[in-house]
C-alpha cells in the first residue's frame, strides 16, 4: 500500500494528480460543508429549545406569581374573616384556634401576617392605605433601609368589628433567595434574579464574575427599555464555567409592569451537542476516505496507465527521438488514441525529414534576403539624407557666399594695396585697418569651416555609434546650416534652450536627421512664411528630455494624424515627397528608447514632440 501510495504521487503521475486531489478536494469540501451544516442545524435545534424553554420558564413564573397573588389575598381575607368571628363570644374560642393554626402554616411556608389599627396604618402609603378604606387589595410592597431595599408581594383586607371600628390585615410573602430557589428548582433553571428600578434587587445564589459581566450590559437604561416593551430580552454571555443564556422580562403584580425577572438557562449541553457532532462526523468522513480513496485509486491507476505510457512516449518524441511505438492495450477511446500516436510519429518522422532537407537551402536563402535588406535600408537612409541636403542646398549656398564676397573683397583690396607699395610704407592707420580685416577674413573662414563641416558629418555614411549627446549642441550646429535657408522662405525661429540640460545616450548623426527633417517639414507646412519655436526641456519625474517643434503653418487634418507615421505616406503633390522623413523619423526614436508625439490644428500649425530618455552611467 505505501508503494502504491508513492508511486501514485510521484512527478511523473500527473494526469493521475489531476483527477485524485480534486477528489480528495471535493470529499474533505463535502466532509466539512456535512459538519458545518449538522452542527448548525443541532445548534439551530438546541437553539430554539433553549428559547422556547426560557420563554416557557417565563410564563411558568408569571402564572406561579399570580397563584401566590391569590393565594395572599385568600389568607388575608380569610384572617379577616376569621378575626371579626373571633370578636363575638359564642365564637371566640374556635376561630382563635383556628387563627393560630394558620399562622403557624404561614409561617412554615415564609409567609408573614400583620395586624393594624387605623392609627397605625393611617401612617402607611398603598396598599394599607386602601384597606384602612375597606378595599381588599394585592400588590408589591417595598422595604427600604440603609443596607438594601427589599421586595415582598403582600396581599391586604379590611377587619370590621361589630362596634364599627376597623383594622387591617397584610399577609406578605418576601421576595429573597430563598424564595428564588423556590422558583428555580419549580421551573429548572439556572438562576434567577429581580430587579426593580434599574437596580438588582435579590439573587437566587451569588456568583460575583458573573454579575460583574452581568454589569457590562445589563444596565438601568436597557432594564427601562425592556420593562416598557413586550418582547423580552434575551442576550448570550460566559457565567465562570458556563455558557449561559439569559432572558430579561417583566412581572406583572396586580396588573403593573413593575419588576424584571432575569431567567438563565446553561447553554453547556449544546456545546457537548456541537462537539460530539463534529467529532461523530469526522469519523465518518474519515472512514469513508479509507474505503472509497483506495477503490478509486485502483481504479483511475488501470485507467491512466496508457496514457501515462503515451505521456512517455511524447517526452522522448520532444528530445528527437521519433523511433517510438505504443502497444495498444485496449479498443476504446485510450485504445484509438495509441493508434492515432503511433500514425502521427511516422508522419513526423517523414515530414522531418523533408524539413531538414529543406532548412539546408532556406538558411543560405535567408541570410542572402538578409544582407540585400539591410543593403537597400542602408541605401534609403542615405537618399534621404542626400535630399535633404538638397532640401537646404541654396540656403547653405547663401549662407557660405556672403563670408566668401567679404573675403574676396578684402583679398583684392590687400592685392592691389600690395602692388602699388610695400607693407613698410603702409601707413599706422591701414597696418590696422588690414589686421582688423584678417581677424574678420579668420572668423568668417572659420564659420564656413564649421557649416561644411556639419553638412558633411550629416551627409555621410557612419556607423550607427550610441555616445553621449547634448541636444542643445546638436540643434544649434543644424540652424548653424539651415538658418539661411528658414530665413530666405520668411521662416522666425525662436529658440527656446533649457540650460544645464542631461546628456542623452544616442546615435548624434540619426538624432540629426530627425531634426532636420521635421525642420524641413515645418518650412514646408508655412508656405508664406511664419514662427517655429524649438523649445528643450528635462522632465525629472520621468527622466527624460523634451524636445519641441511647434510652427505656425497649414496644420494637419485630425483624421490623418494617425497616419502620418506610415512608410510612403505623404499628403504633397506626386513628385514632392517620398513619405518616408517621418517613417524613418519614428522608427530612429523608437531605437533610441523614445518616442514622437503630434499635436496639430488646421489653419493654426502643428507640434511635434520628441521624448528621449536621459543617459545613465553604468558600472
Amino acid at each position: 500500500m505505501q508503494s502504491l501510495l508513492k508511486g501514485f504521487f510521484s512527478r511523473q503521475n500527473k494526469v493521475l494528480n489531476k483527477i485524485i486531489l480534486p477528489f480528495f478536494l471535493v470529499i474533505i469540501i463535502t466532509g466539512s460543508l456535512s459538519i458545518y451544516i449538522m452542527t448548525g442545524l443541532v445548534s439551530l435545534n438546541l437553539e430554539d429549545r433553549v428559547n422556547e424553554k426560557l420563554h416557557n420558564d417565563v410564563r411558568l413564573l408569571q402564572e406561579m406569581v399570580t397563584d401566590i397573588e391569590k393565594s395572599l389575598t385568600f389568607y388575608a381575607q380569610f384572617i379577616a374573616d376569621t378575626e371579626k368571628l373571633a370578636s363575638h363570644a359564642t365564637e371566640a374560642r374556635d376561630s382563635r384556634l383556628i387563627l393560630i393554626y394558620l399562622l403557624e402554616f404561614l409561617k412554615e411556608n415564609r409567609v408573614s401576617s400583620n395586624i393594624s389599627g387605623v392609627d397605625e396604618v393611617s401612617k402607611q402609603s398603598g396598599l394599607g392605605r386602601l384597606a384602612s378604606m375597606g378595599i381588599r387589595m394585592t400588590g408589591l410592597t417595598v422595604h427600604k433601609n440603609k443596607a438594601e431595599t427589599t421586595l415582598a408581594l403582600s396581599a391586604v383586607a379590611p377587619i370590621e368589628d361589630h362596634f364599627g371600628s376597623r383594622s387591617v390585615v397584610t399577609v406578605s410573602r418576601e421576595i429573597d433567595p430563598v424564595f428564588l430557589n423556590e422558583l428555580q428548582k419549580k421551573i429548572g433553571s439556572h438562576r434567577l434574579q429581580i430587579y426593580y428600578k434599574g437596580r438588582l434587587i435579590v439573587s437566587s445564589e451569588v456568583h460575583k464574575s458573573c454579575d460583574i459581566e452581568l454589569g457590562r450590559f445589563v444596565t438601568p437604561q436597557l432594564l427601562s427599555k425592556v420593562l416598557n416593551r413586550e418582547d423580552p430580552f434575551l442576550s448570550h454571555f460566559q457565567c465562570g464555567d458556563h455558557n449561559v443564556k439569559m432572558i430579561l422580562s417583566p412581572l406583572v403584580v396586580n396588573f403593573k409592569k413593575e419588576i424584571l425577572v432575569a431567567v438563565f438557562e446553561s447553554t453547556n449541553d449544546m456545546v457537548l451537542a456541537k462537539r460530539k457532532v463534529i467529532i461523530n462526523s469526522c469519523a465518518i468522513v474519515v472512514a469513508m476516505m479509507l474505503v472509497v480513496v483506495p477503490i478509486f485509486i485502483l481504479i483511475i491507476s488501470r485507467t491512466v496507465g496508457p496514457i501515462r505510457m503515451l505521456s512517455q512516449a511524447s517526452k522522448r518524441i520532444a528530445e528527437g527521438d521519433l523511433d517510438q511505438y505504443v502497444q495498444v492495450r485496449t479498443r476504446d477511446e485510450v485504445g484509438e488514441l495509441s493508434e492515432s500516436f503511433n500514425k502521427m510519429v511516422s508522419d513526423l518522422k517523414k515530414s522531418r525529414d523533408s524539413v531538414e532537407h529543406l532548412n539546408q537551402t532556406l538558411e543560405a536563402r535567408v541570410a542572402e534576403r538578409g544582407a540585400q535588406l539591410a543593403e537597400t535600408q542602408a541605401q534609403l537612409i542615405q537618399s534621404t539624407k542626400l535630399a535633404t541636403v538638397g532640401e537646404f542646398a541654396s540656403g547653405i549656398a547663401h549662407e557660405l557666399s556672403n563670408p566668401l564676397a567679404g573675403i574676396y573683397a578684402f583679398i583684392q583690396i590687400f592685392s592691389s594695396t600690395v602692388k602699388s607699395r610695400s607693407l613698410g610704407e603702409l601707413s599706422e592707420k591701414e597696418r590696422q585697418d588690414f589686421q582688423n580685416n584678417l581677424v574678420y577674413v579668420e572668423r568668417e573662414i572659420k564659420r564656413c569651416k564649421s557649416i561644411i563641416g556639419n553638412l558633411l558629418t550629416f551627409a555621410r555614411v557612419s556607423d550607427k555609434q550610441f555616445v553621449p549627446t547634448d541636444i542643445n549642441k546638436i540643434l544649434e550646429e543644424i540652424l548653424s546650416f539651415t538658418k539661411a535657408n528658414l530665413k530666405k522662405g520668411g521662416i522666425l525661429v525662436d529658440r527656446h534652450f533649457a540650460e544645464n540640460l542631461p546628456l542623452i545616450d544616442s546615435d548624434p548623426n540619426e538624432l540629426r536627421q530627425v531634426f532636420i527633417n521635421l525642420l524641413i517639414n515645418a518650412r514646408k507646412a508655412m508656405h508664406d512664411g511664419g514662427e517655429l519655436k524649438i523649445m528643450t526641456d528635462y522632465s525629472a519625474v520621468e527622466e527624460t528630455v523634451i524636445i519641441e517643434f511647434a510652427d505656425t503653418g497649414v496644420g494637419i487634418e485630425k483624421n490623418i494624424c494617425n497616419k502620418i507615421f506610415d512608410p510612403f505616406f505623404t499628403t504633397r503633390k506626386t513628385g514632392e515627397g517620398t513619405g518616408l522623413g517621418l517613417s524613418i523619423s519614428y522608427s530612429i526614436i523608437q531605437n533610441h528608447a523614445g518616442k514622437i508625439l503630434v499635436s496639430s490644428e488646421v489653419d493654426v500649425g502643428s507640434t511635434f514632440t520628441v521624448v528621449l530618455p536621459v543617459f545613465r552611467k553604468t558600472g
